[in-house]
């Protein structure tokens, strides 16, 4: 068990390393053929976080196991706006800046009602992918466009995520280094997290919303996607402010939910 988890937090410390150097990589040759560092930095915002989950849940596809790669890209979106969010604010009042983060929670919404449609049928195909992918190119357009109308210091913001150099070689290096970063990373936390699940008697779907624990994906963990989403709009859309009460709030549902999931297993 000891070696399992030691894999398991290797394997996530590879994913962060290669996720960064990607990022990096691809921003630098972004810039260096000419994307504006403002454009740069808002795919780097919509990409930044994506690219050591995508490559578990490519890893996770390649071996037969789409279930975990569901688990994994429903249980991190709930972690983020309910359990990371929530704590933030609870640390220290947020005060949301930029305007486009709003839409993005109806895109949140949305995207959870779809998948819950294409899912009606108990699967998810490669037509179903597809119709995902292009919802996604669609929704990162509107991103794109909602975000050139943002306030000029908010921009700068933006644009300072994507400062990195743009020299073609260390860039090039840059990506070099993050494919087998990545690839090590999610074999390891992959085959960790399987093992870690199969140990605890849980099913890959369940190990893959770690550590969450859930016992039902449409019944319980889309819906949950919803009323955290339904909960934060309101809470920003006035003063976009996140106060410590609100991110109490968020933190309670998540909480809630993990005691619903375990009372279910």
């Amino acid at each position: 068990m000891v070696a399992t988890l030691g894999g398991f937090a290797l394997g996530l410390l590879l994913l962060a390393l290669g996720g960064d150097s990607a990022v990096k990589g691809v921003s630098g040759l972004g810039q260096r053929l000419g994307l504006r560092p403002f454009v740069a930095g808002v795919l780097l915002l919509a990409f930044a976080t994506s690219i050591p989950e995508l490559a578990v849940n490519l890893r996770a596809v390649a071996i037969g196991q789409g279930h975990l790669a569901l688990g994994n890209a429903v249980g991190s979106t709930l972690a983020n706006l309910g359990l990371t969010l929530g704590l933030a604010a609870l640390a220290a009042p947020l005060l949301l800046h930029a305007r486009l983060l709003l839409p993005q929670l109806v895109l949140l919404v949305a995207a959870v009602l779809v998948l819950v449609l294409l899912g009606l049928d108990g699967y998810v195909g490669r037509i179903d992918g597809l119709v995902l992918v292009a919802a996604f190119i669609v929704a990162l357009a509107h991103v794109l466009r909602r975000a050139a109308r943002e306030a000029p210091e908010v921009q700068q913001g933006i644009a300072g995520y994507a400062a990195t150099r743009t020299v073609p070689w260390l860039n090039l290096l840059r990506l070099a280094i993050a494919i087998p970063l990545l690839w090590f990373g999610a074999r390891w936390v992959v085959s960790a997290g399987l093992d870690l699940g199969w140990a605890w008697g849980l099913t890959p779907l369940l190990a893959g919303l770690l550590p969450a624990l859930p016992a039902s994906f449409v019944r319980l963990e889309l819906p949950a996607l919803l009323v955290l989403a339904a909960l934060a709009w309101p809470m920003l859309r006035g003063d976009r402010r996140l106060s410590r009460g609100e991110g109490g709030v968020l933190v309670a549902v998540f909480a809630a939910w993990i005691v619903l999931e375990l009372a279910l297993l």
